[in-house]
């Protein structure tokens, strides 16, 4: 490290870093239940204290200490970074590789210590530790496929930050054995703001990943039913708008009404544990046979809905076909229980110049399932809806 007076900058680096690792460590003991701030807060604890190891040079600090200890501790912030990764991707379960990052950290250290006294040995080979660092965790970013845009910045935080040590090591190597030029010395120290920018944006922008997620999180479980996990009722009824927008002349929009019949009597006679697993049954079922396309919720109860779009009545009534017989054929027997479940499906098909709206012709899905049920279960009951909102049985 340059001895050039950066005390305001460095000093103002250090209390950022040590806000975000309290921060972190505030997360982390409020329940958070998320490992990984323990690591970064780590990595901020680090990097500040083996700073000021390299800092201490200036006041004749012995270079054990100020140089090759300094420097060893400088190559652990972005491996602290990248465990920490880990663990919010993977989880606890996932083992860390410490063993070997240990041998590797080890070997590091101990060739740092016999070549820390050869010219810029020091810097070259903490700037390409850090800059290796940068992109495992760049590398374990892509791990990421919901939180996408913090990921995508973080990365390209990183990215900047590897390149500005390549920037670094070359300048050492440019000038080995020589004195830096008053140039090198400015560029040098533009390398080391850089770094130290770098470093705190990064560390400042690892929350958000844990932020994102929750929010994406809570989302989906305001969205999605518990027990099946297909959309709920309301985020089902928010998303067909989207649906019927799809509607063309040539190709309809098919709505369904699905129903487990007597299923009040299975919850009476087998439990509801029995119930619940009847109804994941039946929402795998829809899950399988069904594409990703279309749109699923279960409505409440034992009542599921069903958009399709880019069909034909032909080819929608196949599918309901299929849904009945599978659920016939393989829910006879549930959790050790002969239960013989089976379903009622009602249908409408609605075209593009049909005036009404979705909730009507929600309604009539449901009167066409109504009649399913009436005329004695496990049937489907498929109508048509015309320009003037009829139903033909």
């Amino acid at each position: 490290m340059p001895d050039i007076d950066l005390v305001t900058l460095t000093s103002l680096t250090f209390a950022i870093n040590a806000i975000v690792a309290g921060y972190m460590l505030l997360l982390a003991r409020l329940n958070i239940a998320q490992p990984a701030f323990y690591h970064w807060a780590a990595s901020c604890i680090i990097f500040i204290f083996a700073s000021l190891l390299a800092v201490s040079r200036m006041y004749q600090v012995t270079p054990v200490i100020s140089v090759w200890l300094a420097h060893s501790l400088l190559a652990l912030p972005p491996i602290l970074i990248a465990t920490g990764l880990l663990r919010f991707f993977r989880g606890t379960e996932t083992p860390l590789p410490i063993k070997k990052l240990g041998i590797i950290f080890a070997a590091y250290a101990t060739l740092l210590f016999f070549t820390y006294k050869l010219s810029y040995s020091a810097p070259i080979l903490t700037a390409t530790a850090i800059a290796l660092g940068c992109c495992w965790c760049i590398a374990l970013l892509n791990l990421n496929t919901t939180q996408r845009v913090v990921s995508k910045l973080l990365q390209g935080v990183l990215l900047l930050h590897a390149l500005a040590m390549v920037a670094e090591i070359t300048l050492y190597i440019d000038n080995w054995q020589l004195p830096l030029t008053r140039h090198s010395e400015l560029y040098l120290e533009f390398i080391l703001i850089s770094h130290l920018l770098l470093t705190t944006i990064a560390s400042m922008m690892l929350p958000l990943l844990l932020f994102v997620h929750r929010e994406q999180h809570l989302m989906l479980q305001a969205n999605r039913d518990e027990l099946t996990h297909l959309p709920n009722r309301r985020h089902f009824l928010r998303e067909s708008s989207t649906f019927m927008a799809r509607a063309t002349d040539s190709s309809p929009v098919i709505i369904m009404m699905l129903d487990l019949d007597n299923f009040k009597s299975i919850n009476d006679t087998f439990g509801h544990a029995v119930g619940d697993a009847a109804l994941k049954q039946v929402a795998d079922a829809l899950n399988i046979e069904l594409r990703a396309t279309d749109l699923i919720g279960r409505m409440g109860g034992e009542e599921f809905a069903i958009v399709m779009t880019e069909t034909t009545e032909a080819a929608a009534r196949k599918v309901a076909e299929r849904l009945r017989q599978k659920v016939e054929l393989q829910a006879r027997v549930i959790e050790g229980n002969q239960i013989n479940l089976t379903i009622s499906i009602g249908a409408i098909c609605s075209y593009k110049n049909n005036s009404s709206d979705f909730q009507a012709l929600l309604k009539l899905a449901d009167d066409a399932l109504f009649e399913a049920k009436r005329r004695g279960r496990n049937q489907i009951i498929f109508d048509y809806s015309t320009n003037d909102a009829q139903v033909v049985g």
